[in-house]
């Protein structure tokens, strides 16, 4: 049982004074006691399922005051398995984390030396955090958190065997959770760390909470210009990976948030005709992810494109969100008044690698797969419009974008539907396209005819030429120009000739 004294809290719209000693448990009828009881035996289950590692987290606790709190009890309550848990402790967390490390034989981690924060990690299954309270009460702890929901503790008993009967919960986390709100523990939450702003958008969509317009409010006071980019991009990165992140992506925006996040795109964001088409292609490209449409007939196309790698979701909408970043940078009005934006597009992809490296600190795959959208964002419309869309160019466009060819049809989709609803034309030419490649990825399972070993049999020296040389002759063994070797020889010859060699 743990006893608060003489200690007020203050909460911007609820003031809690307790001025006698108290006790919190969720409920307070013997209905919701009840209730209570089912939910602590349910803490007390999923710690003792850790099995080992819970015994020896008792090992290393000894006399110590340790509790159990934010995200896990949340998770626990909501029925969600967690396997992140933050603990408490008196005295030193880092020392305790070290402890308790070596203990289970887990990779010991220092997080924050002035916090005195650390962190274990078990079997890349289990992630521990420690936090020091030093000689410091729970209390101190849990008014530092940033929402109600996750500012509920446990204490963990002196062994498995006995069972706590009260949770500590003093600002409503409880009653929060069953009402699905994110409320922020007091005036000051966002501005101890303004990238809970970030995190409580991203808690709201991966739990389907509602924001308490407090947390907006706050939001207006913050910035985020001074977070770490590796913590930014986490939680940007989550938060586009949820089906619903649009609304919350223009809130950003209506902050004055999204700019400091993304300074190289705040001149587009001024411009309001570029910032509409921009806000309503990321919404076309969230609509096709939560219902296809007219992609749902490219199976398996579309389950192996987002399947292949981690993100691909949150990387295809902030393709979407950048993917005319270079435009003000770029506009050209010719002597008739017409507008252009030439070279957009690969200035464009400069711009998204800086922002990949410094703002978000995103890995070199995910680098990757936003600059080539972003650079080849006008090619599908090119393809689309050309007087003749022949079979070579769209072999070609296959070759030349290898596993974002898919990604790319849905950004061009939801580009051209941001510009003026129109996607006709962009669908047959998208369904040939798919086709074409459906039939001619059955045939390339055909053995290659002419190989490098031909090529250096006729007295040709090995060098770049060869990938042309070799993939022209692909092209056209797969077009039925030749069907055997032999062939194959003699259109190669014929074709050396006009190259000159």
């Amino acid at each position: 049982m743990v006893v608060f004294t003489n200690y007020i809290f203050f909460f911007p719209l609820v003031k809690i004074a307790f001025k006698t000693p108290c006790t919190f448990n969720f409920f307070d009828t013997d209905q919701q006691c009840s209730y209570s009881k089912k939910v602590i035996a349910q803490i007390q289950k999923c710690l003792k399922n850790l099995g080992r590692v819970y015994n020896r987290l008792l090992e290393v606790k000894k006399d110590r005051q340790v509790f159990l709190v934010g995200g896990a009890i949340r998770d626990i309550i909501l029925n969600r398995p967690p396997v992140d848990f933050d603990f408490a402790v008196s005295g030193s967390g880092i020392k305790f984390a070290l402890e308790f490390a070596q203990k289970i034989r887990a990779k010991f981690i220092i997080l924050s030396e002035t916090e005195d924060e650390a962190r274990v990690v078990y079997r890349k299954r289990f992630i521990f955090d420690f936090n020091g309270l030093g000689d410091k009460g729970i209390e101190s702890d849990l008014l530092r958190r940033d929402f109600t929901i996750n500012a509920i503790a446990f204490p963990i008993p002196h062994s498995a065997l006995n069972i706590p009967h009260s949770a500590i919960d003093p600002f409503g986390g409880q009653t929060d959770i069953n009402r699905k709100l994110i409320r922020p523990v007091s005036e000051q939450s966002l501005a101890l760390d303004p990238l809970r702003l970030l995190r409580a958008i991203r808690l709201a969509l991966e739990l389907g909470f509602t924001i308490h317009d407090s947390v907006y409010e706050q939001g207006k006071a913050i910035t985020l210009k001074n977070i770490a980019a590796e913590r930014l991009g986490m939680e940007f990165l989550r938060i586009l990976e949820a089906p619903n992140s649009y609304p919350y992506l223009k809130k950003l925006h209506q902050l004055n948030r999204l700019g400091e996040i993304f300074p190289e795109l705040v001149p587009l964001l001024e411009d309001d005709e570029l910032c509409e088409h921009t806000f309503r292609t990321v919404f076309k490209i969230e609509e096709l992810l939560n219902q296809p449409g007219f992609f749902a007939r490219f199976e398996p196309e579309w389950q192996n494109y987002f399947s292949s790698i981690p993100y691909r979701r949150a990387l295809l909408k902030l393709a979407g969100l950048l993917h005319d970043i270079a435009k003000p940078h770029t506009r050209f009005t010719n002597d008739s008044g017409d507008v252009h934006f030439y070279g957009h597009d690969s200035l464009g992809a400069k711009l998204t690698t800086i922002i990949g490296n410094t703002r978000l600190r995103l890995s070199r795959t995910q680098i990757k797969v936003v600059r080539t959208l972003v650079k080849e964002h006008m090619r599908l419309h090119l393809l689309a419009t050309a007087p003749e869309l022949t079979d070579r160019a769209i072999r070609r466009y296959f070759r030349d974008l290898g596993e974002e060819a898919f990604g790319l049809m849905l950004l061009c989709y939801a580009d051209g539907w941001a510009t003026a609803k129109r996607t006709t034309h962009l669908e047959k030419t998208l369904t040939r396209m798919i086709e074409q490649q459906r039939t001619e990825a059955a045939k390339a399972k055909i053995k290659r005819l002419i190989t490098g070993d031909d090529l250096i049999a006729l007295g040709m020296k090995p060098g770049p030429v060869f990938k042309v040389i070799l993939q022209e002759l692909e092209d056209q063994q797969i077009e039925g120009k030749f069907t055997t070797k032999e062939e194959g020889l003699n259109y190669l010859k014929e074709y050396l000739s006009r190259m000159g060699k």
